[in-house]
């Protein structure tokens, strides 16, 4: 007899012997027992989980006439199948005749489906049922799929549809809705061992836990691929199956270079990183199957530091659980997450662009240059810490000015805020007194300016300098009664000084004529009470007032210096100097 495979050979042959799909084996056992059994079916799931080997299952179970089980007082019947009856033989070797298997992706096309429609009319050969088991379902056409709609919905009595398919989404709403749905899910690491455990027995196979959990999670969570991962070993490395020999065979990372990878990551040792990335290498180690490696071993050590008892969910031997436990105390959640990331994005960038070694190098240094992030109470409590210094200090932040409705652009922009005098240095490390404008309270109370007292950054009406008006323009605009004056009239408009009382404002030509003498006396009146002194009004046009003098000459003075003198002027500026000193910081560069 010609050799079986050992994915054949232990192909399930009844209901009880399907492995991690009970869900659906115990629904399909009651139908079979209640004579309640649909006309169609559709099985959809990962590959190798059991759809094709359950659809035999059953079409066995509906045509064998000796589903009865004896007891030493009476016979029950059963919702399994006897094996041993000719109809079953002849359903498990293919060569029944009322049950036929149909690969849907070399038999797509409509002309399949059209001599299938011919077909179910005819009487079953010699079981009860004729059964028709359509495999990868998915990949029927269109029109196929149409033309089945009406015999899939009223079938003859004697026929019965299974559907199998890995793309559910890919089944149109008029077949699914036909048929019964039965969903296939990936099987459970621990039922995939046990099974591997029974087999590696019967075929005398040494093949310690490590080694089945090894194979187990090559599979994912796929029963045939880790059997014939099992046969393929046991072929390449013998019967004595070692770690060594797994790793070498399926191409995997040496463990020990892996514990040597993770330790150095874990370190931050670069230098033995790339060292023994380069080894790995050179075994001839598949670099996206250790990328996967690595990203398992810190979602282990990510469980482990989220809590101890997560110890069940991960993935590594379990001979390896003290040593994570004892790492997972060693890193922070968030740098474990971060590290997991990192890694997920080098493996997209794997697959899209190549260049596994080194993207993998730039990976392993992006690693070696994290840091372990600050929690967000240790920032509060350090900026609570630095308000109670400023507050020993005597520095206040300035308000700030709320602007009207008015004042807002139809852009949705606020326009720009007045230019005053800055306070120096000097005011504030001699001033002994705190701003009124703001009274402080403790960290769950916020700090309210009065309303009745002017802004910190206000200097009081009648002892500002009229050589200062150009700074202090926009402000005084807004204290116009007048909003003709402060948003038509003046806009744009620039104030000019000669040394005398009398305030030249240059406007657009066509708002001169405009301003009415009761205008120019309440902008008078206006500066008279903010500077101290009497002043007089001369409108000129906008384009015949030179530029301030001594503005051109700051200009010039400002663009003289050079970065060293500006960034020396800074560090002696009395108020800077105290941020520096809170901070410990120190000026780099300045604008």
């Amino acid at each position: 007899m010609s050799y079986e495979v050992l994915a054949q050979k232990w192909r399930p042959q009844n209901f009880n012997d399907v492995v991690g799909q009970a869900h659906v084996t115990t629904t399909l056992k009651n139908q079979i027992l209640s004579e309640r059994v649909g006309h169609a079916y559709l099985f959809w799931g990962p590959r190798g989980t059991g759809k094709t080997t359950v659809a035999r299952i059953l079409a066995k179970a509906v045509n064998c006439p000796n589903r009865v089980q004896e007891t030493d007082f009476e016979t029950i019947k059963t919702a399994e199948p006897c094996n041993q009856c000719v109809f079953c033989n002849d359903i498990s070797q293919g060569r029944s005749l009322d049950v036929l298997e149909m690969d849907a992706a070399s038999n797509r096309g409509i002309d399949t489906i059209r001599d299938l429609r011919e077909n179910v009319k005819l009487s079953p050969a010699a079981c009860r049922y004729k059964i028709y088991i359509i495999d990868e379902a998915h990949m029927l056409s269109t029109e196929a799929f149409n033309a089945l709609l009406k015999t899939l919905e009223e079938p003859p009595p004697h026929v019965m549809f299974i559907m199998a398919t890995t793309e559910h989404a890919k089944i149109p709403k008029t077949i699914s809705s036909r048929c019964q749905d039965f969903d296939f899910r990936h099987l459970e690491d621990e039922k995939i061992i046990t099974r591997l455990q029974l087999i590696a027995k019967e075929e005398e196979v040494s093949a310690d836990l490590d080694v089945l959990t090894l194979i187990t999670r090559q599979s994912e969570g796929c029963l045939r691929d880790a059997e014939n991962l099992l046969e393929r070993l046991a072929s390449s490395a013998g019967k004595d199956l070692t770690i060594d020999a797994v790793e070498q065979v399926i191409g995997l990372g040496s463990s020990a270079l892996i514990r040597k990878l993770t330790t150095a990551i874990t370190e931050r040792d670069l230098s033995k990183s790339l060292k023994t990335l380069n080894d790995l290498t050179k075994q001839g180690t598949d670099l996206s199957q250790c990328l996967d490696q690595l990203i398992g071993y810190f979602r282990d050590l990510r469980l482990l530091a989220i809590d101890d008892n997560l110890s069940e969910l991960i993935q590594s031997p379990k001979s390896d659980l003290s040593e994570l436990k004892q790492k997972a105390e060693q890193m922070s959640v968030n740098r474990l997450s971060r590290i997991i990331k990192i890694l997920m994005h080098t493996d997209r960038d794997i697959k899209q662009y190549g260049y596994p070694q080194i993207q993998l190098e730039a990976a392993l240094i992006q690693l070696n240059s994290l840091e372990e992030g600050v929690p967000l109470q240790e920032i509060v409590d350090k900026l609570s810490a630095l308000e109670q210094k400023f507050d020993a200090a005597g520095i206040s932040a300035p308000a700030q000015r709320q602007f009207p409705p008015s004042e807002v652009n139809p852009s949705g922009q606020q326009t720009a805020l007045p230019q005053t005098p800055r306070r120096t240095g000097k005011d504030i490390l001699t001033s002994t007194e705190p701003d009124p404008a703001i009274h402080y309270t403790d960290s769950s109370t916020t700090a309210a300016p009065n309303s009745n007292l002017p802004t910190p950054s206000s200097t009081p009406q009648g002892s500002r300098d009229l050589a200062d008006l150009p700074l202090l323009w926009e402000e005084i605009k807004s204290k116009l009664p007048s909003p003709k004056l402060k948003y038509g009239l003046l806009e744009n408009s620039v104030p000019t000084v000669n040394g005398t009382n009398t305030v030249k404002i240059a406007c657009s030509p066509t708002h001169i004529s405009m301003v009415t003498d009761e205008d120019q006396k309440i902008i008078a009146n206006i500066l008279t009470q903010e500077i101290g002194t009497s002043v007089k009004i001369e409108l000129v046009a906008l384009d015949t007032v030179p530029e301030s003098a001594s503005a051109q000459d700051e200009a010039e003075k400002t663009k003289r210096k050079t970065p060293m003198i500006r960034i020396a002027e800074a560090r002696d500026d009395p108020q800077l100097k105290t941020a520096l000193d809170l901070f410990d910081a120190t000026v780099l560069e300045t604008q």
